[in-house]
């Protein structure tokens, strides 16, 4: 079940008929986990069917996540090429690094994001700090695994994670389930 805390005051509370509902009102104790950008209640104690079933639950939820995010991404169509483009193939690079050393010289973020721009009369190419936070990069490999295997068109996936488009909470875009 999902419960939407549209304007959520300082403080979120959880009443006694949604903590029944995903059966954690038997319990003498739970723990609430602090993720990032997410806040899990599980209980303090747990069988080993128990704990299964809560991590099952959870898995769920991610696969619901991932599904959510594939739905609003274009599917790969090969590029319009019989072999599948670099991104759907091997390791993923930024598009520029630079040492340490240098970016401690230079005084620039260490979290930056860099790109190259080549000046067309001299032909000089010079590093800027790109005009985006993230890129495809910043997925970690298993789940950039799951992307390709689902066939998503990770070329639009990075468009989005560029623009940091809203995808989820978007009228439509996402399973709702009670």
């Amino acid at each position: 079940m999902k419960r939407l805390i549209e304007q959520y005051p300082a403080e979120v509370c959880i009443s006694a008929a949604d903590l029944e509902y995903a059966n954690l009102s038997e319990w003498g104790s739970l723990e609430l986990h602090l993720l990032d950008r997410a806040a899990v209640v599980i209980p303090g104690q747990m069988t080993v069917m128990e704990l299964i079933q809560t991590a099952g639950a959870l898995q769920e939820l991610a696969a619901d996540l991932i599904t959510t995010l594939g739905k609003a991404c274009e599917k790969c169509d090969g590029c319009q090429v019989e072999l599948l483009c670099d991104l759907m193939k091997g390791k993923l690079h930024p598009e520029v690094t630079l040492p340490a050393d240098v970016l401690e010289q230079s005084d620039l973020d260490p979290d930056s994001k860099f790109a190259y721009e080549v000046d067309p009369e001299t032909g000089e190419v010079r590093i800027v700090e790109a005009d985006h936070r993230f890129d495809l990069t910043d997925i970690p490999a298993a789940v950039l695994g799951i992307f390709r295997e689902c066939g998503i068109c990770l070329d639009d996936l990075e468009d989005k994670l560029k623009a940091e488009e809203l995808v989820y909470g978007v009228s439509g875009t996402e399973r709702f389930s009670d």
